[in-house]
């Protein structure tokens, strides 16, 4: 398991996915995923919903009411 960590120009968030995941995001395959979810000081509890190479090398999470995040910078980290 590795951790994507985005820093996205007021804060982080990150999420962690499979060795398998992280391949075929470096590989440049549009990759979709469901976050872990996390509470967000005004919408309460949350889901997070990932899009890593919509265009390549680009990461976004967005959530339901939706808010968008785009990474700034971004950074990987083995997590297991």
């Amino acid at each position: 398991m590795v951790r994507v960590t985005i820093d996205y120009g007021y804060d982080i968030h990150s999420i962690e996915i499979s060795d398998v995941t992280y391949a075929a995001i470096k590989s440049g395959q549009k990759v979709t995923l469901e976050g872990q979810g996390f509470v967000h000081e005004e919408e309460g509890e949350v889901l997070d919903h990932w899009v890593f190479n919509d265009t390549l090398g680009d990461i976004y999470f967005w959530l339901d009411s939706g808010a968008e995040f785009r990474a700034e910078n971004s950074w990987i980290e083995n997590s297991s």
